[in-house]
């Protein structure tokens, strides 16, 4: 069994600047750590390997029990982090369902009112008085409150202004069996942006151009490779003129080659009405994972394809094959894409 430190809150209150601490605080005692996030794109993933971190992306099948997250959970490390954004909502909520308790992040601006700042974040970002029942459902678990952002360190477990974490013994975590096994290919690959960290371990011979495109368009010119990867960037109006034309290559930002139109996600009182909170929370516990997660119309529609990952273009498949070229309109992980026979081990 191994332990596994969950750290939750809504966003900009920490948790990535904590987690990376708490990863330090282990790596210096000689144990081997994995950091994890929910699926949430290129953000954030970066932050974690310019720090040198591991890093591992959990798919929102891996909620449905506790058996399932462990299927998720790389063997070989001594420690795992997690971080849970946006634990107050159904999908968040439903992560934080698989820990007995959590360290909550509370940035040291806030603290003083968390309470009352949170439900007011909840309320105006989802317009739906039902959202604040996953906060009050969060607190009637234990948990340790982790301050950031101090100026001074505290008495309790606390982050400075200086990323330096303070108490780390007193952060609480839970104990689970990690059977993940990713493959090993030694196929030299090439990549650039942001992508699943995945490929790192199970092509030990890439190399990341970091999101320099054009140095990486000049290795594609130039270098001899087996596989490339085009990760995300945020600049969506982009585009790149060469593209290879044999070897095989992963694309995560198709509008860097394609005319395909980025989803739009309204905040506040702009949003759609996102339906049935409860039962979007139901679904994702409980029904098929390629079953729909949102109605028509609404945020969590973007869910409904076969992984359960939500998809960053409007009207394209979650999966597109054009010759040479994969498309992937989400963060696609590619422990799916070896399953559908779309890479090459």
């Amino acid at each position: 069994m191994s332990k596994v430190y969950a750290l939750a809150s809504i966003r900009n209150q920490g948790k990535t600047s904590t987690a990376i601490a708490l990863e330090q605080y282990f790596r210096k005692q000689g144990q081997k750590v994995a950091c994890l996030q929910r699926i949430k794109g290129q953000y954030d993933g970066e932050q974690y390997l310019k720090n040198g971190c591991y890093h591992y992306s959990i798919p929102l099948e891996a909620v449905q029990n506790r058996d399932a997250f462990e299927h998720w959970l790389p063997k070989g490390f001594d420690v795992y982090i997690i971080e849970v954004s946006m634990p107050f909502s159904p999908i968040g909520s439903a992560f934080l369902d698989l820990f007995q308790t959590y360290n909550e992040i509370i940035s040291a601006d806030v603290k003083n009112s968390w309470e009352e700042y949170v439900r007011n974040y909840l309320l105006t970002y989802y317009q739906d008085p039902n959202i604040v029942t996953f906060f009050e459902k969060a607190h009637e678990k234990r948990f340790q409150e982790v301050i950031t952002k101090v100026e001074k360190p505290l008495d309790t477990p606390c982050v400075d202004t200086g990323f330096i974490l303070h108490h780390p013994k007193e952060l609480v975590s839970d104990s689970f069996e990690p059977k993940m096994v990713l493959p090993r290919s030694e196929r030299k690959v090439i990549a650039v942006g942001g992508f699943p960290a995945e490929y790192m371990d199970i092509f030990p011979n890439l190399k990341w151009f970091g999101y320099d495109y054009g140095a990486f368009i000049t290795a594609i010119k130039q270098e001899t490779y087996d596989l490339a990867v085009i990760g995300e960037c945020i600049n969506y109006a982009l585009k790149l003129k060469h593209k290879p034309v044999d070897q095989p290559t992963i694309c995560y930002q198709p509008s860097l080659y394609r005319d395909v139109r980025k989803r739009q996600t309204k905040k506040g009182s702009d949003r759609l009405p996102d339906g049935d909170l409860l039962s979007v929370y139901e679904k994702v516990r409980k029904t098929p994972v390629d079953s729909p997660l949102g109605n028509k119309g609404t945020h969590y529609e973007s869910y409904n394809n076969r992984f359960r990952t939500s998809q960053t273009y409007c009207g394209n498949d979650i999966i597109t094959k054009d010759k040479n070229f994969v498309y992937c309109n989400g963060w696609i992980l590619p422990q799916y894409l070896i399953r559908e026979g779309l890479l090459e081990v």
